[in-house]
């Protein structure tokens, strides 16, 4: 057997070849701590036969000489030697030692480093279109995990002695089918407590049948545009418009035809002229419209639910935070609503998540669905996505029927309540002539949910705003971000993450930023607003 050639066309020594693969291997052991050794010798290796440092035919050196250089065990470098010829980098002889196999061309090119690939490096996978929107939109810019920065969690509201003890009962009794995929549609426990709490806290009118377990909204929403519609079929969204649901949407190839949002959230759309046919689904927060927290009236409710009968477009109702209301009554969902009707409804498709009132990292949503399309989404959900966790979905299920969650939800209502004010109060503490003039700064929606949206001029850079604030440490995302049509400037800050007796402070970072971009001279400087 011809040897390999080296740099100079001779053929490289035994001991040559020790120094080099040493040489290699030594860093790579030094750099990688947290990798197991084995697999660092592995690779290491495999790189240095599809390189050409130990060219094919070539043999390897003694498993014994290698490890007393590197300073590992000799047994470490027969599993290793034995993992390459399962691979099929190398080969054992009889007793002549391991050989390197003929992956690539057996000589090195003339010139050629011995570390160098012997073929041109492929260029990096490229993204699809899909990808490279999500990587390029501008939301990920201004995300970060700062105070007032959405969807945070403030671990020291939650039960967590007793979430643990429920969730220590079904681990003790485990048998086939709580480890396994559960039923299509999700925990049947957890499928009646949900139909029962929407029922009594939100007018929601369904059987246990017709809730469906998701891990979050936007597997929701796909599902729901899976099996209800067709690539390029339109969708009416909000502008602006949550951000999660119109990536979802999106993807799925249908068209999006933005409509504006005003203080009473989402109004319906003229009718469609002849020839052109109404949207086949409308995405809707009519609870606590993401974000400008806008809240739909029931006259208003009443006429899209009319519009929807008349047109045939399916209502996709977001009941986003509406567990957080700090004044007044809730207004029914609009599903509720529907089901009232004389023909018994089925234009309503309801969407409910856990995530802002247990924790993030739940990853339980669900959506109900019309009796008609029950078995189809139960079945559809569990061959897409299998169902999810049913300890977790078991011990929510208990969590819910025992009281705790309505006890918990409570709670959180209180306490973020007072976060909220707490926001509002600093606001106006720290810029009341801004607040005073609605044509500069404007807080929008009313008291519920767990963020609050400031409303800017018109022309206003709300990103360039919202990047100074980030540079002070604060997270404030510009609304402009969540626009999928005419932008509209504003910012929004979360305070579910954030005590309330930390808040004042924070605000004066932001208010900072608002005065340096906003105010102007008031006609009476003495003359101090007074809060609502």
């Amino acid at each position: 057997m011809n040897g390999p050639l080296s740099l100079s066309g001779r053929p490289l020594a035994a001991a040559d070849l020790l120094d080099t693969l040493v040489e290699g291997l030594a860093p790579r052991l030094a750099r990688e701590p947290g990798q197991p050794l084995g697999a660092r010798l592995t690779q290491g290796l495999r790189e240095a036969v599809l390189q050409g440092t130990v060219p094919a035919g070539r043999r390897l050196p003694a498993t014994r000489a290698l490890a007393a250089r590197l300073g590992v065990a000799r047994n470490t470098l027969v599993a290793v030697y034995a993992q390459l010829a399962a691979e099929g980098f190398v080969v054992a002889g009889q007793g002549s030692g391991t050989y390197a196999c003929r992956v690539m061309p057996e000589q090195v090119p003339a010139g050629a480093t011995p570390s160098a690939p012997r073929w041109p490096l492929a260029p990096p996978p490229a993204l699809s279109a899909r990808g490279q929107r999500f990587r390029d939109h501008p939301l990920h810019r201004f995300w970060s995990q700062q105070p007032f920065c959405p969807g945070l969690f403030d671990a020291g509201l939650f039960p967590h002695a007793l979430w643990n003890r429920l969730m220590a009962q079904p681990l003790r009794r485990t048998d086939a089918a709580l480890l396994g995929m559960g039923e299509p549609g999700g925990a049947p426990a957890l499928r009646e407590a949900i139909a029962r709490h929407v029922g009594s806290t939100r007018g929601v009118r369904c059987a246990p049948r017709q809730v469906i377990i998701t891990d979050s909204t936007a597997q929701s929403l796909e599902l729901i545009g899976r099996l209800l519609c067709d690539p390029g079929d339109a969708v009416w969204v909000e502008n602006p418009c949550y951000w999660g649901a119109s990536q979802a949407l999106a993807d799925l190839g249908l068209a999006l035809q933005p409509l504006d949002v005003d203080d009473d959230g989402l109004p319906p759309p003229p009718a469609p002229g002849p020839g052109r046919p109404a949207p086949r689904l409308a995405y809707l927060t009519p609870s606590h419209q993401f974000p400008t927290g806008a809240v739909m009236p029931l006259a208003r409710r009443l006429e899209w639910l009319a519009h929807a009968r008349q047109h045939g477009t399916l209502l996709v109702e977001d009941d986003y935070d509406s567990e957080y209301r700090y004044t007044g009554m809730p207004f029914p969902a609009l599903q509720g609503l529907d089901a009232d009707t004389a023909d018994g409804g089925g234009r309503v498709l309801y969407l409910g998540s856990f995530s802002k009132t247990m924790y993030p990292g739940i990853r339980v949503g669900f959506l109900v669905v019309p009796p008609a399309l029950a078995e189809v989404f139960a079945d559809a959900s569990a061959d897409f996505y299998r169902d999810g966790d049913q300890l977790v979905q078991l011990a929510l299920a208990r969590f819910m029927a025992d009281g705790h969650y309505a006890a918990h939800v409570r709670a959180l209502r209180r306490e973020f309540g007072a976060r909220r004010e707490a926001l509002v109060q600093a606001l106006w503490a720290e810029v009341p002539a801004l607040l005073a003039d609605p044509g500069r700064l404007r807080v929008l929606g009313g008291a519920r949910g767990v963020h609050l949206a400031l409303g800017l001029p018109d022309g206003t850079d709300d990103q360039a705003v919202a990047a100074r604030c980030r540079a002070l440490g604060v997270t404030v995302l510009p609304m402009s971000v969540y626009c999928v049509g005419r932008v509209r400037p504003g910012l929004v800050l979360s305070y579910a993450g954030v005590p309330a007796g930390q808040i004042a402070a924070l605000v004066q970072r932001v208010a900072a930023v608002l005065r340096q971009v906003l105010d102007r001279p008031l006609a009476d400087p003495d003359t101090r607003p007074v809060p609502p």
